[in-house]
């Protein structure tokens, strides 16, 4: 009895240490990235960006930190999710976000930025999931 005991303890122990699935941590890093955002913390918006990062309109890792610094100085940005999809293909996390943008008012921003869909390229790099590529869901 008491082995049989023990054997459930230990199995749900090494359970609950295990790990997030690689869907999670994104998930993870996408959510700390939308509450930077919020915060207007560029510096933290762009942390798991990949050195090799490319966004919309050639945008890298720099070019990203000084948008969305410039960005956080004329406004607040509030970020809601509407749909968080991950998926992986080939060794690689792909997310599809549907977000609604609005202003520190609560005003949606101007219509053409205030409803997109983006798909997010992950990739593991050593333990932690960088962000890779950042792109409108219509290819801008």
């Amino acid at each position: 009895m008491r082995r049989t005991a023990a054997s459930f303890l230990l199995a749900g122990l090494l359970l609950g240490c295990r790990s997030e699935t690689p869907e999670a941590q994104v998930r993870a890093a996408f959510e700390a990235c939308r509450t930077a955002v919020e915060a207007g913390d560029a510096a933290a918006a762009t942390a798991p960006l990949d050195p090799a990062f490319r966004g919309p309109d050639g945008l890298d890792r720099a070019s990203s930190r000084v948008f969305l610094q410039a960005t956080f100085r004329q406004q607040r940005v509030g970020v809601t999710v509407l749909r968080n999809a991950v998926t992986e293909r080939k060794g690689e996390l792909l997310q599809e976000v549907d977000l609604v943008l609005t202003g520190k008012s609560g005003a949606l921003l101007p219509e053409d930025a205030s409803h997109r869909t983006f798909l997010l390229r992950w990739r593991k790099v050593s333990d932690t999931w960088r962000l890779v590529e950042l792109r409108a869901a219509d290819g801008g």
